[in-house]
């Protein structure tokens, strides 16, 4: 199934998690928030929320500073 992360193009196995996409995309889950079609999924769910082809996955990192 094809999927998206931030804009790019990602080819996954069917059956695939949220976990599954980040570890396939390289993107480490310390210090991150993740939406799934706009539908913000908390880091406990990840390894259960289950993708469907062209969803969009939104990672936004988290940083310090003002």
């Amino acid at each position: 199934m094809n999927i998206t992360i931030n804009g790019k193009a990602f080819e996954l196995p069917q059956g695939s998690t949220l976990a599954d996409a980040l570890t396939a995309a390289a993107i480490s889950t310390q210090g991150i928030a993740t939406a799934l079609n706009n539908t913000v999924v908390p880091a406990a769910m990840r390894p259960q929320t289950q993708l469907a082809d062209g969803d969009s996955i939104t990672v936004i990192t988290a940083f310090y500073g003002g």
